[in-house]
C-alpha cells in the first residue's frame, strides 16, 4: 500500500511560495482604486425649451473619473467643453458620450444646438495646477568689454 506523503520540504516551501504571489497579485488588483463612473442626463420634452438642461447642471469629481452623459431627450444635444478640451459631437436621443477627468479644474460646458443648455464638471477643488512657468529668455545684450577708458587699468582694475 502506497501512503501519499505530500510534498516535501522543497515542495512545501515553493508551494507557499507559489500561494504568497498569487494572494499578493490579487489582493494588489482589488487595492487598485477603479475609477469613478459618474451620469449626467441631457433633458429636454416635456419641459419647455427654456427648462432644457443637464442634470445636474453641476457636478463635483474626484479626479480619475469617468463621466457619461446620456441623451435622454427627443432631440440631437451636444456635450462641448468651453474651452475645447472635450466635444461630443451630436448625440441623437439615447446616444451617449464619455470623458475621462483626471486633472483638478472646472470644465463648463454647453450644447451648441442649444447655448442655454450648460452645465459643468467640478474635478478636485476646481482649481487648475498651475503651469510650471517657462524661463524667460534674457535677451538684453552683454556689457561692454572694459577698455580702460574710465580711468582703471583694464588689466587688473587697478589705476
Amino acid at each position: 500500500m502506497r501512503r501519499w506523503r505530500g510534498l516535501g520540504r522543497p515542495g512545501r516551501l515553493r508551494a507557499l511560495g507559489l500561494a504568497s504571489v498569487a494572494v499578493l497579485l490579487l489582493g494588489s488588483h482589488s487595492a487598485l482604486a477603479a475609477p469613478s463612473l459618474v451620469s449626467i442626463n441631457i433633458v429636454d420634452t416635456p419641459r419647455p425649451q427654456e427648462k432644457w438642461g443637464y442634470a445636474p447642471g453641476a457636478r463635483t469629481v474626484a479626479p480619475g473619473t469617468w463621466v457619461t452623459w446620456s441623451n435622454a431627450g427627443t432631440d440631437a444635444h451636444t456635450v462641448t467643453a468651453e474651452d475645447g478640451s472635450f466635444d461630443s459631437g451630436e448625440l441623437d436621443p439615447s446616444q451617449g458620450f464619455s470623458w475621462y477627468f483626471d486633472q483638478p479644474g472646472t470644465y463648463a460646458y454647453v450644447c451648441t444646438l442649444h447655448p442655454w443648455m450648460q452645465g459643468k464638471i467640478i474635478v478636485g477643488n476646481g482649481v487648475s495646477a498651475a503651469p510650471t512657468p517657462t524661463p524667460v529668455p534674457d535677451d538684453s545684450p552683454p556689457p561692454p568689454p572694459d577698455d580702460g577708458s574710465d580711468g582703471t587699468d583694464a588689466t587688473n582694475g587697478s589705476d
